[in-house]
């Protein structure tokens, strides 16, 4: 890449770090970390590499790049790959909210952009700065929106195939020209940030929502236990009635998995207000033991006795996002394993 060509893709790139440094700032309960921010790009970047060899192979394949493969195979085989890794998080509960969905969906969706519009560089060598600004920034803007709203989609509606019927069209649409790339620019820099501009907000209620509700209940749970007014909940009488079901060790056990999760839930809806009210959230040496306390805890009581806590200990998607988030925390803030030097004889 000569300095010449730099100038054109750095101008077509530069909205899209500046659009999503901008999601991070709106972003008031930092649910989505600066390194998982750079590992959602650089798997972007991979999936982009991995596309353009399937593609070169397809185009070889069929000699040449028939319409119909560039406006219709194309992206369907660019979306589901660039959706993955967003899927993944989100199945394995590393997303909880709309907002750190379409962080990391743009983000991933920027990555690819990237190394797309690198690539093109010998197709466009010596266009003016104007093609590469409405070519570049189109795409990157375009990718980024789709990953985007896959992620949002998935989220809200835990609808996957919703969410990348979506973006395949709004990409076929694009590869197919159907607007001149002057207006198909202008329609993305005009509706995309209104649309997440809702999103954020929508997200935010739900977990401002999400959080008064909960907390409180879990509060008041444990302050009863450590009064010695637990015996007098409902939790309590439901405890008793597994008597009869499980060993009194289990049933033990139940009781202490039941005070960790309420302590682990507690803190880690405590950690969320302190980000929103711009305090950083002080490491704590003891999480990583509680959190192996909570694994050891679960197995003990077996799957059978995690399906009869499940009315006292919720499960939803959302409360099991927040122990990987406390998880996290954790591997963050652990000490790391001190350098044993060679001795020298």
């Amino acid at each position: 890449m000569t300095f010449a060509d730099a100038g054109p893709v750095a101008a077509s790139l530069l909205p899209v770090p500046a659009f999503l440094g901008a999601l991070r700032l709106l972003d008031s309960y930092k649910l989505v970390t600066v390194r998982r921010t750079l590992r959602s790009i650089l798997v972007g970047c991979a999936v982009a590499a991995i596309c353009y060899g399937i593609n070169s192979a397809a185009f070889a394949a069929l000699r040449g790049a028939p319409r119909w493969y560039l406006g219709l195979a194309a992206p369907a085989i660019e979306e589901i790959l660039k959706a993955a890794y967003v899927i993944w998080m989100i199945r394995t509960n590393r997303l909880g909210f709309m907002v750190d969905a379409a962080i990391a969906g743009f983000a991933a969706g920027a990555g690819f952009a990237l190394v797309e519009n690198v690539t093109y560089l010998e197709h466009f060598a010596g266009a003016s700065p104007l093609l590469w600004i409405v070519r570049g920034f189109g795409t990157a803007m375009m990718h980024g929106a789709n990953t985007a709203i896959v992620g949002i989609v998935a989220t809200s509606t835990r609808s996957v195939p919703l969410g990348l019927t979506i973006a395949i069209a709004i990409h076929c649409a694009y590869n197919l020209e159907l607007l001149p790339p002057v207006a198909n620019a202008a329609m993305l820099l005009a509706l995309l940030p209104i649309v997440l501009a809702l999103v954020f907000m929508q997200s935010e209620s739900a977990l401002r929502k999400w959080l008064g509700d909960r907390l409180d209940t879990d509060v008041d749970l444990l302050r009863a236990i450590s009064t010695g007014q637990f015996s007098d909940t409902h939790a309590a009488a439901y405890l008793r009635s597994l008597k009869s079901s499980f060993a009194p060790e289990v049933v033990g056990d139940m009781l202490c998995l039941l005070q960790l999760s309420l302590e682990l839930s507690a803190r880690a809806k405590g950690d969320l207000l302190m980000r929103e009210a711009g305090f950083d959230v002080p490491p704590d040496p003891s999480l990583s033991g509680k959190l192996k306390e909570l694994s050891f805890l679960e197995k003990s009581i077996g799957p059978t006795g995690r399906r009869a806590m499940a009315p006292l200990i919720a499960r939803s998607a959302r409360d099991l996002w927040q122990v990987e988030m406390l998880r996290e925390s954790s591997r963050a803030s652990a000490p790391s394993r001190p350098r044993i030097d060679k001795v020298q004889d």
